[in-house]
């Protein structure tokens, strides 16, 4: 025997050559499997008959028995080792297991094992590994013709693993440079990868045949469109094939015919004239133009931005119509909006689809004024706006309000501020996040955004700094109201009203008109009102009052630099705090005299005791010459000191109890005559 070969009616193929004395050879019945659903695009070998082939030899450099397992449908080795030393192989036999029932329905065919028995009394069983491995072995090895054709012998592989081994076995054959079988495997691939993937690939004029038999099969299966056509076109111009090209322009090909009618196509080949690209979307239903746009939208709006947004708010509000867009007597198109023909009479309601504008703004990037517009009239509409883009309205707007104030556009500003401000006091505002937009508004600089926002995340301390830079009466009255609910705030503001109190009685000083001198006289008021809730309050001590007023800062601690220039500079009047005074003042007083009554209290509690004490000591109806409030006759200190002797002459002896015990019974376990030992302590008075 010189080797393994396969017959068919036909021919006879070699399988593989085997040198060397042969032992032992026997066939590995091929498992049982089910039919695959699905046609395959390569030859199979027939499931009758044997996979794989084992046979047992001598090997001739070492002289150890080699055991080798062949398989006939991939014409490779499968398997090859060597027994150990001193073992031979004396039989082989094959065996399979059933088939396995997969829980989608589906059957997975059984596995075949080889046995082998030795001369060293050994069994060697060889298992074949389930089809995902050995596919990925050979993968490894760059065997993909065998892992393909074992992946398609196994109806429990997914067909997108086996278009994903055509794929990785055309880059293969391309990176060598057979760009021939590289196109068979990409052919395999159609319908599941990208074409575009391909055709770029092979657009070099040495690859135009081979591009053009993967456009001709594209072509054949139906999934050729337009622009697979005109490059099919362009190569067979390319090649001189004056028929072929005839062919095309004659009869379309399978699978144009549907696509050329699409509404997409229509604009593809339109978009060199802009005008009559707009006119035939305006002539499209709703669904069909919002087609056209997701896919040229971009295009349009470059050319025609304003009669773009138009189409896309219709087509968002529901109050899209081809005939109430499309104007032919116009020079150009003109969007009308929402107008409806005049001869139909209809009800309030929608009648029409609405569409996300998510779908559309893409068209946009590229004119952030014209995507505003968009969204603020959808806005307005109520049109659905996820976070995003409710977001970006926000940022657009503020960008616009501070670009018009910068080039003294006031009314512009104006209107954009007012815009922003309704986004942020809208019903809907949460789905614009809070702290999200109030990243937005810091960035922009937008001052009125940022004060309401504080004030609905009731980020208390950052009102307070803002109103107290503002100093106006309603910031005032702000103010005051927040301390009512959160008194530990009071200490800040009365620290805000004293500067702004300071500055406002500079500016009097200075010759300033009447007005001047009211707004001062509020603030002093509100100064006062302070004092009365922090006294009521009770929140704050009056030390830490008296240096707020005297200008030293809200702070707890005050240091000697803050006492001098600025401290002088932040005064106020004497008489703004006399009630306030007059009030601490009034509350100190009730209570010195509610502790002197304690005091007096506890001294009529401590004569009750004293006398008390007299009649333990000196018996019941006995009373001392002195008075009674004179000094007993019982020194407490001095019995305490003997007590506290006591119990520490105790504690002594007993220390030395202790250690006279551990000394007796050292010298007992280290003497020899024990007799003595103990005679000699009961002499000390250590044993009783």
């Amino acid at each position: 025997m010189d080797g393994i070969y396969s017959y068919s009616h036909s021919q006879k193929v070699g399988i593989a050559p085997i040198d060397g004395p042969k032992i032992a050879i026997c066939a590995l019945p091929q498992p049982a499997t089910s039919r695959r659903l699905y046609p395959l695009e390569i030859p199979i070998a027939s499931s009758i008959g044997t996979s794989y082939v084992l046979v047992a030899s001598t090997d001739a450099k070492s002289g150890r028995d080699a055991v080798d397992l062949y398989d006939a449908t991939n014409k490779l080795v499968a398997f090859h080792f060597l027994l150990s030393p001193g073992h031979k192989a004396l039989k082989v036999a094959g065996v399979t297991t059933c088939a396995t029932h997969l829980s989608n329905g589906g059957v997975r065919g059984g596995r075949s094992s080889a046995i082998i028995l030795t001369s060293g009394g050994a069994i060697v069983t060889l298992t074949e590994k389930i089809t995902l491995e050995k596919v990925s072995l050979l993968v490894q090895k760059n065997l993909f013709a065998a892992a393909i054709s074992m992946a398609y012998a196994d109806p429990a592989f997914q067909p997108c693993d086996i278009t994903t081994l055509y794929r990785k076995y055309a880059e293969y054959l391309y990176r060598k440079g057979d760009f021939n079988s590289s196109m068979d495997q990409y052919i395999s691939t159609i319908g599941s990868l990208e074409s575009s993937h391909v055709i770029f690939r092979f657009l070099d004029a040495p690859k135009i045949s081979l591009l053009t038999r993967y456009l001709e099969e594209l072509n054949t299966r139906g999934l050729a469109t337009s622009v697979h056509l005109d490059l099919l076109r362009t190569c067979y111009l390319k090649m001189n094939d004056s028929a072929s090209v005839e062919k095309i322009t004659s009869f379309p090909m399978i699978g144009a015919e549907a696509k050329s009618t699409s509404p997409v196509d229509k604009i593809s080949n339109l978009l060199q004239n802009p005008t009559d690209a707009l006119a035939t979307l305006c002539s499209f239903e709703a669904s069909e133009a919002k087609e056209a746009l997701q896919v040229h939208g971009a295009t349009l709006a470059r050319a025609f931005p304003k009669e773009t947004a138009g189409i896309v708010i219709a087509l968002c509000n529901g109050t899209y119509s081809p005939s109430s867009l499309l104007d032919l007597t116009a020079p150009t198109p003109r969007v009308v909006g929402t107008q409806r023909p005049s001869n139909q009479e209809l009800p309030e309601q929608e009648l029409y689809e609405k569409y996300t504008v998510e779908s559309f703004t893409f068209a946009f990037l590229e004119n952030p004024r014209v995507l505003r517009l968009v969204l603020a009239h959808c806005n307005r509409s109520r049109c659905a706006l996820n976070p995003s883009l409710s977001r970006t309205l926000l940022e657009l707007t503020l960008e616009e309000m501070k670009t018009a104030a910068q080039s003294g556009e006031l009314e512009i500003a104006n209107i954009r501020k007012r815009e922003a401000v309704s986004m942020l006091t809208d019903g809907n505002s949460t789905a614009l996040g809070h702290y999200e937009s109030l990243v937005t508004v810091q960035l922009a600089g937008f001052s009125e955004g940022e004060l309401l926002l504080f004030e609905k995340l009731q980020m208390s301390p950052m009102l307070m700094e803002r109103y107290g830079d503002d100093g106006g009466d309603r910031a005032r009255r702000q103010m005051l109201a927040i301390c009512r609910t959160d008194p530990e705030l009071l200490a800040d503001v009365l620290s805000h009203f004293v500067r702004i109190a300071s500055d406002k009685l500079s500016e009097e000083e200075c010759g300033d008109e009447v007005s001047e001198l009211s707004d001062g006289v509020d603030i002093l008021c509100d100064i006062q009102e302070v004092l009365s809730l922090a006294n009521s309050h009770s929140v704050m001590p009056p030390v830490r009052v008296t240096r707020i007023l005297a200008g030293e800062g809200a702070g707890q601690f005050s240091s000697r630099c803050a006492v001098g220039a600025e401290s002088i500079k932040y005064a106020i009047p004497l008489y703004v705090v006399l009630e306030y005074v007059g009030m601490v003042l009034k509350e100190s007083s009730i209570e010195i005299k509610r502790l002197n009554d304690e005091v007096d209290e506890f001294n009529q509690l401590c004569g009750a005791i004293e006398r008390e004490i007299e009649d333990l000591v000196l018996g019941p109806g006995r009373h001392p010459k002195c008075s009674v409030l004179s000094k007993p006759d019982i020194n407490i200190e001095e019995m305490y000191t003997r007590v506290r002797a006591s119990l520490e002459d105790e504690e002594v002896a007993e220390n030395q109890s202790e250690q006279s015990k551990e000394e007796f019974w050292r010298e007992m376990e280290c003497s020899d005559d024990r007799y003595s030992t103990v005679a000699r302590f009961f002499s000390k008075g250590m044993i009783n």
